[in-house]
């Protein structure tokens, strides 16, 4: 899949805890491209990328599959 990135990590805002499972299983062992994220509802601000799940904002890591 060209351009294709997993999500590798999903931390609360601050980045101060993990996300709940439900939330973290949603990327689990799969590969996404950018368009596919944002289709899911992810944003993409640069080096940020934000998901709005349960009420809050979860911070998603990214790195390109290799």
């Amino acid at each position: 899949m060209l351009g294709a990135y997993r999500v590798v990590e999903v931390r609360s805002a601050d980045g101060s805890s993990p996300a709940p499972q439900e939330i973290s299983e949603r990327f689990e062992g799969r590969l996404f491209t950018l368009h596919q994220l944002e289709e899911r509802g992810v944003r993409i601000a640069g080096a940020n990328v934000w998901y709005l799940a349960s009420g809050q904002d979860w911070q998603l890591k990214l790195e390109p599959a290799v």
